[in-house]
């Protein structure tokens, strides 16, 4: 059941309240105000006062009922978010890619670019080109900036327990700074950052395919092993902001050397390095951006060749995916999760995810399997997306005032 609506008269409380209403239109299209005063238990007179607030603001517009066409002999009105009112950037920085999405408030891709940085170790010269590049996405679809309401960037790396400071992103090797003020000096805009598989987790939730569910571990794997723990809707972060690292977990005592600089981590005999080490083509873990970016691109080879039938990549793929089965199998006893999510372009491999679910599977476990390759997991682009719908859009923080006078022919046709 959607949440009541706050009685207070403050302006936090509007916030909130607009907030709610908004979500369930977007998620419920062509709702009416009836139903929308019924779900939020409120009278039609406060529904009206704020649908009406938004239509002039253009954030909503009347549309076709999606409820009974007649209701006390007259036809009911829809609503709908307006997809021309408004607009968000979703950036994301990882190791093997960086690109950016500008989409409408209602999640719709307009624009889609990937920007190729020339020394994506160097954060201030990524920036700059992440910058340029966003730039141009809205200057030739003439976004007009009091209607671009904010920016999902998601990062292969952890943020500090300030969730303002970088405090490691060893795959692309940026130093410690303050990334949010950075983002936010450099756009003018509101910025929200998120670990890249924590953004995928909460956009799933919230968006996905596992919406509603409020238990969860998420796993994507690729060359490294991204692990998300969310409970009651909300990501176990730690007392460090560091919770959930699932690929720096100890597997093998005194095993392989990790690329993090310990031994036996889960990473060494679960994720895409150990599969193309154990067919030779790694002999060591890769602790610079370069040597990431060459063992990726071998591991990207050597799935090919799984499609064609390869017993030895197929082999190692099973045997990786069960590992990984096996020693989550105590955090998934512990946690209880309703759903585990094994994504990532080496989750996504039929032979990886089918040998992590029939190991899984032996143990009776009382939840919900979720496999990349059969299910349409949000991509790290589109979860840069939701995040910034889910935090300056979909939000209490969503900034009202910096559209409430927007003349209607203001607005991108």
């Amino acid at each position: 059941m959607f949440e009541g609506f706050e009685t207070s008269r403050s302006d936090g409380v509007r916030q909130v309240n607009r907030a709610r209403v908004m979500r369930l239109i977007q998620d419920k299209s062509g709702i009416d105000r009836t139903e929308l005063a019924s779900l939020i238990s409120v009278s039609n007179a406060a529904i009206t006062n704020i649908v009406n607030e938004l239509i002039a603001a253009n954030i909503v517009q009347e549309t076709i009922s999606s409820g009974d066409s007649v209701a006390r002999g007259r036809k009911r009105v829809g609503l709908q978010i307006d997809r021309s009112g408004g607009f968000v950037l979703g950036i994301t920085a990882i190791a093997t890619s960086v690109s950016i999405v500008l989409a409408n408030i209602r999640g719709e891709v307009i624009d889609e670019v990937d920007v190729d940085p020339t020394h994506i170790e160097n954060p201030e010269h990524t920036l700059k080109q992440i910058h340029k590049k966003a730039s141009i996405v809205l200057q030739r679809n003439a976004v007009p900036m009091d209607r671009l309401f904010g920016i999902g960037f998601s990062v292969a790396g952890y943020l500090a327990s300030d969730e303002q400071s970088l405090e490691f992103a060893s795959y692309l090797g940026w130093p410690n700074f303050n990334l949010s003020a950075r983002l936010q000096n450099m756009f003018g805009q509101n910025v929200s950052v998120e670990n890249v598989n924590r953004c995928i987790a909460l956009a799933e939730i919230r968006f996905g395919t596992m919406a509603e569910t409020k238990d969860m571990i998420l796993i994507r794997s690729a060359l490294g092993l991204g692990g998300v723990l969310v409970n009651e809707g909300r990501v176990l972060r730690g007392s460090h902001n560091l919770g959930g690292n699932l690929g720096h977990i100890l597997a093998v005592p005194d095993g392989e050397l990790c690329s993090c600089g310990k031994r036996g981590c889960l990473n060494t005999v679960a994720a895409g390095w150990a599969v193309i080490h154990k067919l030779g083509a790694a002999s060591s873990s890769y602790d610079t951006i370069n040597k990431y970016r060459t063992q990726n691109e071998q591991l990207r080879e050597l799935l090919g060749s799984e499609k064609m039938g390869d017993e030895k990549v197929i082999s190692a793929l099973s045997e990786a995916g069960s590992t990984l089965a096996t020693h989550l199998l105590p955090i998934i006893q512990t946690m209880n999760p309703e759903a585990i999510c094994l994504t990532g372009p080496v989750g996504r491999h039929s032979a990886y995810a089918e040998s992590f679910r029939k190991t899984l599977l032996q143990f009776d476990l009382n939840c919900q399997i979720v496999l990349g390759n059969e299910a349409k997991i949000i991509t790290p682009s589109m979860a840069s997306v939701y995040l910034a719908l889910s935090d300056m859009v979909y939000s209490p923080n969503f900034n009202f005032n910096q559209i409430a006078q927007t003349p209607l022919e203001a607005r991108v046709s």
